[in-house]
C-alpha cells in the first residue's frame, strides 16, 4: 500500500487516501496479504515517552482492521524513519519508544493475520554492522507485550539482495528475513526522479543479460537458505511507471518465474501508486499485471508501442513534450523545455529570460558576447540530444532567434550551428551559418549524418563568437526522420517553467529563477567552475575555496532575488549540494547562507550553516523574515570560506511560503 501512509503526511506525494473497500478489491483479486508501510516518525513526539497522535494511530488501526475483516494478512511496517538512517544508535530510544506503542495497541491481534517489520530499508549509516546493536531494544519492546508475534527484519543497502550475505539477525525463532528486489536498478527505476543520477527513460527488459542475472540472484537465495536454513520475503518487487506497461508486464512475469519455485513470499510494490497494479482513477486493474504474477486475470498484455526502428525504446518523458512529438514530422530527440544548455566561453555571458512576447514557448536564452573571437566555436552553448545520431538518417533543428545589438557591418547577429560530439575531436556534421535579424523568426538546419554519434555524446552546437554581440535563442526543436518543421507550422514546445524538485511543488512561490546561474562570485581564494548534474536543473556550479578563512563570508556566491519579501514572510530555502572535498574532520563540507540586501550594509537574516555530504541532497531551511526587502534588492548569499573545500551546488530555490509551517532542521 505504498505513497498513502509514509510520505510525511497522507496523500503528500500525490497517492490516493486508502479506502476501506480497496482492501475487498485487493482480497478479491486473489492477493492474501497487504504490507502497510507508515511513517511513525512524523507522527510521534521528540522527547519521551514519544507519544503517537492519538488521532494517526486511530487511523493505522482502522486500516488493519479493515484489511483483517476483508480476509487479508498485514505486514504492518516503520517506514522512514530517517534518524534510523543517519544515527542508528543515537536513535534506538526513541525508535524503541514508539515500538512499545505500536505494540500495545496492536497486542490483541492474532499473530497469524498481523506481523510486524521493524524498519524499512537500512542504509546510510544503518548498516549490518549496527543492526542488531539498533533494533534490539525495539525488538525487546515488542517482545514484552508480544512474545510470539512475527517480526521481520531486512540488511542494509536498502535490503537489497546482496545485503542477506551479510545479515546476522537477533537470536529469537520468529524474526524472519527480508530483502528487496529492483534489479535492474536501470530498467525498474528508469525516470524515478527521486533518484540521483536519475535512470534514463528507454530502458527495455529481457534481454540475455537480464536473465542471468535472475539465474544468478534465485542462487545467491538458495545459498542463503543452506547457510542459514531460512527463507527469506522479498518484501518490495516492482517497475515505475514510467516504463511501458507491456515491459512491466514481462518484468513481474520473469521475476515471478524466477523466484517462485523457492516457495518465498513476495509482496509488490504497489497498489495503485507510483509502480501501480491498479489505476484508481479508472477502478480497474491494469491488463495483465495480475497474471503476471500468478494471479487469475483474463486480460491481456498491451502489444508494444509500434515505434519506428530508428528510435525504438525512445518514449518522451511527459505528456506535454508526447504532444509536441506527435504534432511533427519525425520524432522528436530533444527536451526543447530545458534551457539549462552547457555553455563555454570566458568572452561570453548567458541568462535565461521569460516573456509571454516569445515565441515558441515563452523562454529563450541570451547571450552576450563581450569580444569578437579569434573563432566562431570560442563561444557558445550546446544543446543535449536524448538519442545516439546514426550515419544517414535525416535530422532538423528549428529555433526563434532575434539580435539585440551586433557589431557586425549589417547589425545582425551570427550563429554557427550543427550537429556534433560533445567530447574531443568534436566531429559533426551540418555545419550551417545562420544571419540573425532583430526581429523574432524561426530558423531552421537540416542535414543528413555522414556518421555515427553515440547516446549520451550528441549535441546541437550554437556557436557565437561570430561577432561582438548579444541574440536571444528560444526553445531548441530537433528532430531525426525529417528534413523540415516548417509545414507543421513550428509548434510551440511546452512552457519553460522553473523545474521544482517534488519536495517543493505547491510549497510557495519563487522569489528567484533556478535556471539562472548569473550569481556574483567573490573572493580571491576561491575558483569556481560551471558543472553538471543529473538531478532537477542540471546545471551546478563548482566553488573550490583554496584557503579557508576566519569569516565563512570571504568568499562564495550571491544569488539574486527578484520577488519582494516582506518583514513576517515565512520562506523556504533549499539547495542542492554535494562535497566534493573538504579538510574538515568528517570530511563534509560547509555552507553559510544567508537572506540579505544586495547592497551596504547587507542587512539580512536566516543565517544558518548546513553541513553537506558527499551524495547530491536538497537541504533545505524555514525561516520568518525579519525585515523587508524590496523586489530586485534581496539575494541569497552562499558563503564558502569557512573550509578549505570544494562544492559543487546545484539550484537553488528560495519560495514564499502561504502559510506558517514548522521550522525546518539544518
Amino acid at each position: 500500500m505504498g505513497n498513502s501512509l509514509e510520505p510525511p503526511t497522507e496523500t503528500a506525494w500525490g497517492g490516493h487516501r486508502i479506502a476501506d473497500d480497496d482492501f475487498a478489491n485487493i482480497a478479491s483479486a486473489g492477493f492474501t496479504t497487504i504490507r502497510l508501510p507508515v511513517r511513525w516518525d512524523s507522527h510521534a513526539g521528540k522527547e519521551a515517552p514519544y507519544t503517537i497522535e492519538p488521532v494517526f494511530l486511530a487511523r493505522v488501526k482502522h486500516l488493519v482492521g479493515a484489511a483483517q475483516a476483508a480476509g487479508l494478512n498485514v505486514i504492518l511496517d516503520s517506514h522512514n524513519f530517517e534518524s534510523m538512517h543517519s544515527d542508528p544508535l543515537g536513535s534506538a530510544p526513541r525508535f524503541a519508544g514508539i515500538w512499545k506503542q505500536i505494540a500495545v495497541a496492536f497486542a490483541d491481534q492474532p499473530i497469524k493475520t498481523l506481523w510486524f517489520e521493524l524498519e524499512n530499508e537500512p542504509h546510510d549509516k544503518f548498516t549490518n554492522a549496527n543492526l542488531i546493536e539498533a533494533l534490539s531494544p525495539a525488538l525487546a519492546a515488542v517482545r514484552a507485550t508480544n512474545p510470539d508475534r512475527p517480526v521481520i527484519i531486512g540488511g542494509e543497502f536498502w535490503s537489497g539482495i546482496d545485503s542477506l550475505a551479510t545479515l546476522t539477525l537477533p537470536d529469537d525463532r520468529n524474526v524472519y528475513p527480508t530483502f528487496h528486489y529492483y534489479e535492474p536498478f536501470e530498467f525498474t527505476h528508469q525516470g524515478a526522479d527521486w533518484v540521483e543520477p536519475v535512470p534514463p527513460l528507454g530502458r527495455t527488459y529481457g534481454s540475455a543479460d537480464d536473465a542471468a542475472r535472475l539465474v544468478r540472484d534465485v542462487q545467491k537465495i538458495r545459498d542463503y537458505t543452506a547457510r542459514t536454513g531460512l527463507l527469506p520475503f522479498m518484501g518490495e518487487t516492482g517497475a515505475h511507471t514510467t516504463a511501458p506497461l507491456d515491459q512491466r508486464v514481462k518484468y513481474h512475469a520473469a521475476v515471478t518465474k524466477a523466484f517462485a519455485p523457492l516457495g518465498i513470499g513476495m509482496c509488490t510494490w504497489a497498489y495503485t501508486n507510483t509502480f501501480p497494479f491498479y489505476d484508481s482513477d479508472k477502478k480497474q486493474w491494469l491488463p495483465a499485471m495480475r497474471g503476471a504474477i500468478g494471479l487469475p486475470d483474463t486480460t491481456t498484455a498491451p502489444a508494444p508501442a509500434a515505434v519506428p526502428a530508428a528510435v525504438a525504446g525512445e518514449r518522451q518523458p511527459t505528456p506535454e513534450l508526447q504532444a509536441l512529438d506527435d504534432a511533427l514530422p519525425g520524432h522528436l530527440i530533444n527536451d526543447p523545455s530545458a534551457l539549462d544548455w552547457a555553455t563555454f566561453g570566458a568572452i561570453m555571458k548567458a541568462k535565461n529570460v521569460r516573456s509571454a512576447d516569445i515565441p515558441g514557448g515563452g523562454a529563450a536564452v541570451q547571450f552576450a558576447l563581450q569580444s569578437l573571437g579569434t573563432a566562431p566555436y570560442d563561444a557558445g552553448a550546446n544543446v543535449p540530444i536524448r538519442t545516439a545520431l546514426r550515419s544517414k538518417g535525416d535530422y532538423v533543428a528549428a529555433f526563434w532567434a532575434r539580435t539585440i545589438k551586433s557589431d557586425a557591418p549589417d547589425g545582425k547577429g551570427r550563429i554557427g550551428v550543427r550537429f556534433q560530439q560533445n567530447v574531443a575531436p568534436y566531429a559533426g556534421f551540418g555545419d550551417t551559418a545562420l544571419t540573425i535579424g532583430s526581429e523574432w523568426q524561426l530558423y531552421e538546419v537540416a542535414a543528413q549524418a555522414d556518421r555515427d554519434i553515440a547516446k549520451g555524446q550528441a549535441v546541437l552546437g550554437l556557436q557565437l563568437a561570430g561577432a561582438r554581440q548579444t541574440i536571444e535563442i528560444g526553445q531548441v526543436i530537433v528532430v531525426e526522420g525529417a528534413k523540415t518543421i516548417r509545414q507543421a507550422a513550428a509548434p510551440a514546445a511546452p512552457a519553460a517553467d522553473p523545474e521544482l524538485p517534488p519536495q517543493l511543488v505547491g510549497k510557495g512561490d519563487l522569489l528567484n529563477d533556478p535556471a539562472n546561474r548569473e550569481w556574483l562570485l567573490y573572493g580571491t581564494a576561491q575558483t569556481a567552475k560551471a558543472t553538471t548534474t543529473n538531478v532537477y536543473g542540471r546545471v551546478a556550479t563548482l566553488l573550490t575555496v583554496g584557503t579557508a578563512s576566519a569569516n565563512a563570508y570571504d568568499a562564495g556566491a550571491s544569488v539574486p532575488l527578484q520577488g519582494a519579501i516582506a518583514e513576517g514572510d515565512r520562506l523556504r530555502i533549499a539547495v542542492l549540494a554535494r562535497t566534493v572535498s573538504a579538510a574538515t574532520p568528517d570530511g563534509q563540507g560547509k555552507l553559510a547562507i544567508r537572506v540579505q540586501q544586495n547592497s551596504a550594509p547587507y542587512d539580512g537574516f536566516a543565517d544558518n550553516i548546513l553541513i553537506v555530504g558527499p551524495n547530491w541532497r536538497l537541504y533545505q531551511i524555514g525561516t520568518t523574515a525579519t525585515r523587508a526587502l524590496a523586489a530586485g534588492q534581496g539575494q541569497l548569499a552562499l558563503h564558502t570560506a569557512g573550509a578549505e573545500q570544494a562544492l559543487e551546488i546545484g539550484p537553488v530555490y528560495v519560495l514564499r511560503e502561504g502559510t506558517p509551517s514548522v521550522e525546518l532542521g539544518k
